[in-house]
């Protein structure tokens, strides 16, 4: 059995190489644009390994790995500080490869058939409307898109590309909860960027969710001892009772807006640990 995604995994790692050779169209690169580059490199090795992937659960793995470099990459392309040609070139190529492998991480799984019924294809139940991630460490996506063959994903409209963050929900008149974000180097909880890559908000990792578009006040707290507070309200859930998923429960709590400071606090944690991925 073969990876049914292997198809648009070899597309997108090829597209990448455009990226790469538009950043690498100078000789001495700065180290801010040499940090793209190898982040750049370690997805394409995972499209790599999707490519090569004997099975469906191995090769949605790799491509949720690629997403995850992909989604550092573009929040890291928001701080690059040097005036380089490629920039804008390797944005586009890779908010395309990302639109084109997103709806391979929503999909579910296809296993294959036991070995007494050779002919028979298991049916994966579907997971409502509520999402979840799309990438099982590091990215996430609404869990909406049903399983596609790899030609039909193909030819499928790329996803919209938000230029700017969405707006929050009307005031309620009811105070914000207070809720503590703690994100470190293995949690669940973690930041998550959109196609536009600005850091977009945090994943909490929580049973105790609150409904969307619910208000709150977040504390952020990170290694080291640093840690930040930001208004937002609740964009998406993950639902705790949700048997079909083995992601972890919570909810994306999106920004309304980020000081200076708090974003290059993110973005220091960013360069160590690929963010989450979301997009409605």
């Amino acid at each position: 059995m073969t990876y049914s995604g292997a198809d648009i995994a070899r597309a997108a790692r090829e597209s990448l190489g455009e990226a790469l050779q538009a950043l690498q169209s100078q000789s001495d690169l700065p180290d801010d644009v040499m940090a793209v580059t190898q982040n750049i490199a370690q997805a394409v090795g995972a499209l790599f390994e999707a490519e090569r992937a004997s099975s469906e659960p191995d090769g949605k793995s790799s491509v949720k790995s690629a997403l995850g470099f992909l989604s550092q990459t573009l929040a890291l392309l928001q701080d690059v500080r040097t005036a380089h040609p490629g920039i804008a070139t390797a944005t586009g190529v890779l908010a395309s490869a990302m639109s084109d492998l997103f709806p391979l991480t929503t999909a579910p799984s296809r296993f294959p058939p036991p070995s007494d019924a050779p002919d028979t294809v298991p049916t994966v139940p579907q997971a409502g409307a509520v999402p979840h991630d799309a990438f099982a460490q590091t990215a996430m996506a609404p869990a909406s898109a049903p399983s596609m063959p790899a030609a039909a994903a193909q030819s499928s409209a790329p996803l919209p590309r938000r230029s700017s963050m969405p707006a929050p929900p009307p005031d309620d008149g009811q105070p914000r909860e207070n809720v503590e974000v703690n994100i470190g180097a293995t949690t669940q909880s973690n930041f998550f960027v959109g196609f536009s890559g600005e850091i977009a908000g945090v994943f909490l990792a929580t049973y105790e969710v609150l409904p969307r578009n619910a208000r709150v006040s977040a504390l952020v707290t990170l290694p080291g001892g640093f840690e930040f507070s930001a208004n937002g309200w609740v964009r998406f859930v993950r639902d705790p009772f949700d048997l079909t998923s083995d992601s972890e429960p919570g909810m994306g709590i999106q920004f309304e807006s980020v000081d200076p400071h708090s974003k290059d606090l993110a973005l220091r944690f960013i360069r160590k640990r690929p963010p989450m991925f979301y997009d409605d």
